[in-house]
């Protein structure tokens, strides 16, 4: 990859018309300095302190010139957006995750590491040896647990809720939070729909890209704040279906 990149910009330095720019440009300021530098010894005489004097002065310039457009640059960028007015998750004993980004996952970890003991990786067959990667490197009590079809939102939702039914002795519904940011979205739905009984606490790790468009940086986890038991809505909606 860094060598494609390498012949990549050596062709486009090598292109007709970014050839001629840069030639035309090198000249340009070559006769430009040659002239300014002749202006001033003719002005300071061609001794060696006024020609050194010169070069200071020229460094100088340079110096200031950089830091001018470093500072004009960074106040053009965009800079990263924050979410403060966000509830920040309760560190609980066990965290339910979505397997697609290690990065997302491990911020997810990492942010209960304090008091976490049990982690359940929800991944799909194409993503399993990725949750058994992380699985051997992490050293809470690791579940994983498999999606047949991860664009089946009542298999996701039956798999979260088989979760939260056989919890380990001790372990509370309400010390368990479901991180649903992975997979596909249709899963995301599924595990939500397993999670809106009050008492089951859910958040999303976000990603925002940087300025560049390029690797999205992983934020904080935040959480879901239901307002009432949501489930016996949908529990009507069943019936009624």
């Amino acid at each position: 990859m860094r060598n494609r990149g390498r012949v990549s910009g050596l062709e486009l330095l090598t292109a007709p018309r970014t050839l001629l720019m840069f030639v035309f440009g090198g000249v340009t300021m070559g006769v430009l300095g040659s002239a300014v530098y002749e202006l001033l010894t003719n002005v300071l005489s061609k001794s060696n302190t006024a020609v050194g004097s010169i070069a200071v002065g020229a460094a100088l310039a340079l110096c200031g010139v950089t830091l001018f457009v470093r500072h004009i640059s960074s106040r053009l960028r965009r800079p990263i957006p924050t979410l403060p007015d966000k509830q920040r998750p309760t560190p609980r004993r066990g965290l339910i995750g979505l397997v697609s980004s290690e990065e997302t996952i491990r911020k997810a970890v990492d942010y209960h590491r304090g008091t976490l003991q049990w982690v359940w990786l929800v991944c799909s067959e194409q993503t399993l040896l990725r949750a058994q990667t992380l699985r051997d490197e992490m050293a809470e009590n690791v579940v994983i647990v498999v999606i047949d079809d991860v664009y089946d939102p009542a298999e996701c939702r039956r798999k979260i809720d088989d979760i939260y039914t056989h919890l380990p002795a001790g372990l509370a519904a309400s010390e368990v939070i479901l991180d649903f940011t992975g997979m596909t979205s249709v899963a995301s739905v599924g595990a939500v729909l397993a999670c809106l009984n009050a008492q089951r606490p859910m958040q999303f790790t976000p990603g925002v890209y940087n300025p560049e468009l390029q690797k999205p940086q992983v934020m904080e986890p935040i959480e879901v704040v239901l307002h009432g038991d949501a489930s016996q809505a949908l529990e009507e909606v069943e019936s009624h279906g």
